[in-house]
């Protein structure tokens, strides 16, 4: 009779045992990769949102908030301004309606990742009384 090896039957669990692991570092990778990127996303919308929660309520007791948010480094382009940073985007708009009794002002506030991905929207109202007639 023949006897068969024990170093083949070594040989075939130790593959297979690199193999699990293999996958398991392929998995790990991948799970760190994601929670990297959510990582970073949360922390850029953290940013933005202490950024611009300290932005409203500045512009919103000044009279002339362009000039406040080019205080704090936004610049026109087209109908907004806009600041860039390395972490995020924020836009900046504002709009007013005249009331018979004063104005209310609107400044809306959106944060988005430098690709594009929208992180919140924040509108900020608040209304000037206008001169009353007697």
């Amino acid at each position: 009779m023949k006897k068969h090896s024990t170093a083949n039957i070594l040989l075939v669990e130790l593959v297979i045992v690199i193999l699990f692991f293999l996958l398991c570092v392929s998995t790990l990778v991948e799970v760190l990769g994601a929670a990297r990127v959510k990582s970073r996303a949360a922390h850029a919308e953290n940013a933005a949102l202490l950024r611009v929660e300290n932005l409203e309520n500045e512009l919103m007791a000044a009279e002339d908030v362009s000039a406040g948010l080019e205080k704090n480094q936004f610049s026109p382009e087209a109908d907004r301004w806009v600041l860039r940073t390395e972490d995020y985007v924020l836009y900046a708009e504002m709009t007013e309606e005249s009331q018979a009794a004063g104005t209310i002002r609107t400044l809306n506030f959106t944060a988005e990742m430098p690709g594009g991905e929208p992180l919140f929207e924040l509108p900020s109202v608040k209304y000037v009384p206008g001169e009353v007639s007697p």
